[in-house]
């Protein structure tokens, strides 16, 4: 029997929980898997309360379906989905559209612009936000010279180049950065968005990259004679019908043979004689485990790695993380002028607003809210700017974004509830230089192949990245028992 100790029972820790078992059984090893969570439940930030007949997310109340590894999972641990609306437990938005805040004005975004396709290009010149100039700027980048030899590049100045200042700033930063919770400055092309700074590398450009997949995507479609079609739709993002603590009791409910260790935490790791590795529990036991899984924050990480891998531990200390903080708020919606008429507003990051962006809830998806009343719910805190939501009062965070939307969205009366959640250390911040820096920590850490890390600070913090590395690291632990003595019992 082989012991896995997998330490962090968030969406990655929890996914992966789940990939060593099946894994291993589809390799014929017995597995013993102990998942170690400090806090007192399941999920780190993925969650829901259910106040009165609002839903309320505590963090992601979605995940992008063009990334397969989320919805993938959700078909295998039994959720929903398919044309049948009421049965499908994975849904689709209620409505498209969003709103930029330039000038302290909510500007309608032209629906081609929401994602990469032929008519991106055409809806430049619908976009009400930018001058005559910034739209003949951007809509040119298939003629910017492309820089081939660059490793890494910031998000802001690779924008910048290829489609101009004022296009990047009103719109490419905050849309690219917003799920980051980072500077464009700072924040790395190569790590965060990977496939469109190999686009540069490959076409030429953008534009170009932009035409030639368009045209693949239509061979392809017309090719495919399976008639299969997305359960989802044309969705680019999907969210489950009873919220997103639906994922976790589902999938906490696919790993009931693992042994759970809630609300305790594990102070130390150490070498041991035969290779495998000792876990110091705060309960003051200790766990042994053939290979260990860590899917925590890098500082977590690091402070673990710190007695036998230094030299990754000192990397994984470099990934900064900023503190950022969800507010709900609900109203009734007579008290609302404004219609809600979009998924809800970004905004740039030199707009004087203590909110950096906003979702209308229940016009987005169905069922979040009671008849006649409206939930909505605005991000607060980013790296280096924002509100201190380390030092702030929860009420202080909710009264502040109160005053904020009232005006820009005609809210004529306090809201009805208000529910705030702080991720104190919660965002990484894949900065200029991040691949290099995971390749020199993974290359620290060759000396221990039974030593896996997985989550959010590596490679995408959103939940189709978390369980695709969840996927891979448990794929390593069981190839790497499977290596040692041919995987027979010991």
């Amino acid at each position: 029997m082989r012991r896995v100790v997998i330490v962090g029972g968030g969406i990655t820790g929890l996914a992966a929980a789940y990939y060593v078992e099946k894994t291993a059984k589809d390799a014929g090893i017995e597995v013993a898997v102990t998942l170690v969570e400090r806090e007192p439940r399941l999920g780190g930030k993925v969650g829901t309360d259910r106040i009165g007949d609002f839903v309320v997310e505590w963090a992601p109340d979605s995940f992008v379906t063009y990334k397969p590894w989320g919805v993938q999972l959700c078909r295998e641990i039994g959720i929903r989905e398919g044309a049948d609306a009421g049965d499908a437990e994975l849904i689709p938005p209620s409505i498209r559209g969003f709103y930029m805040l330039i000038g302290g004005k909510l500007h309608k975004m032209p629906e081609e612009l929401i994602g990469l396709t032929l008519s991106t290009i055409k809806g430049l010149w619908r976009a009400p936000f930018l001058t005559l100039g910034g739209k003949v700027r951007a809509s040119v980048e298939g003629m910017i010279r492309p820089v081939r030899r660059s490793k890494d590049e910031s998000l802001a100045a690779f924008m910048r180049r290829r489609f101009g200042t004022e296009f990047a700033k009103k719109f490419a930063e905050p849309l690219m950065a917003g799920i980051y919770a980072g500077q464009p400055e700072n924040l790395s092309m190569a790590a965060i968005y990977p496939t469109y700074f190999e686009m540069e590398r490959k076409y030429g450009s953008m534009s170009r990259a932009i035409v030639e997949m368009s045209r693949r995507r239509q061979v392809e479609k017309s090719a495919s004679k399976s008639g299969e079609t997305n359960p989802s739709g044309s969705a680019f993002f999907v969210s489950i019908r009873g919220g997103m603590q639906v994922l976790i009791d589902r999938l906490a409910g696919n790993v009931s043979r693992i042994d759970m260790r809630v609300g305790t935490s594990v102070e130390s790791l150490a070498p041991q004689p035969d290779g495998a590795f000792a876990a110091s529990l705060s309960s003051g036991e200790s766990i042994a485990g053939d290979a260990v899984l860590l899917a925590t924050p890098a500082y977590a990480t690091a402070q673990l790695l710190a007695p036998f891998a230094p030299e990754s531990a000192d990397e994984l200390t470099k990934i900064q993380y900023a503190s950022t903080a969800v507010v709900s708020l609900a109203y009734r919606r007579d008290d609302i002028g404004h219609p809600l008429n979009g998924s809800g507003f970004l905004v740039a990051r030199d707009e004087p607003f203590p909110v950096s962006g906003c979702t209308w809830t229940s016009s987005k998806w169905a069922n979040r809210a009671p008849d006649g009343a409206v939930l909505i719910r605005a991000f607060m805190g980013f790296s280096g700017s924002g509100p201190n939501v380390e030092e702030a009062t929860e009420e202080y965070l909710a009264k502040t974004a109160h005053a904020a939307l009232a005006p820009l969205l005609d809210i004529k009366a306090e809201p009805i509830l208000a529910k705030t959640y702080r991720w104190l250390k919660a965002m990484p911040q894949y900065e200029v230089g991040h691949v290099e820096r995971l390749s020199k920590i993974e290359a620290a850490l060759a000396a221990h192949p039974n030593v896996v890390l997985a989550g959010a600070a590596y490679r995408g913090v959103g939940i189709p990245d978390c369980v695709r590395q969840a996927k891979d690291a448990a794929e390593k632990v069981v190839g790497f028992l499977r290596a040692r003595k041919g995987g027979e019992p010991e």
